[in-house]
């Protein structure tokens, strides 16, 4: 019995300590988002609005229908939610990254 606790005392900081090294190797990988490919989705005469609440993109359109949700599924956009006439969605877990889609997506409408 002292020989298998003995195994385990030596086994269970091993195991630990690979686990550690193991994930402390993996490289994050940053996603590069192509804001070109995203803004040519909106078309400028049909938003209405554009505001960036709680880390997501929300803009208002004049006629949801006329926009195609699809399209917006095939890029790097998530968490796509469509209310009434407003499409919601955030592209990145971190708020600079949304801010930043959100600035072009802006600039691109304000032209």
């Amino acid at each position: 019995m002292d020989e298998y606790l003995i195994y385990f005392g030596v086994a269970l900081p091993l195991i630990v300590v690979f686990f550690i090294v193991f994930r402390s190797n993996k490289k994050i990988e940053k996603i590069s988002i192509d804001l070109d490919e995203l803004v040519k989705l909106f078309n400028k005469e049909d938003i209405v609005n554009i505001e960036f609440i709680r880390n997501k993109i929300v803009i208002s359109f004049k006629d949801i229908s006329n926009f195609n949700v699809e399209l917006l599924h095939g890029t790097y956009a998530k968490g796509i939610t469509v209310v009434g006439d407003k499409i919601k969605f955030y592209v990145s877990d971190e708020i600079a990254k949304n801010e930043e889609v959100f600035n072009s997506i802006k600039k691109f409408i304000e032209r």
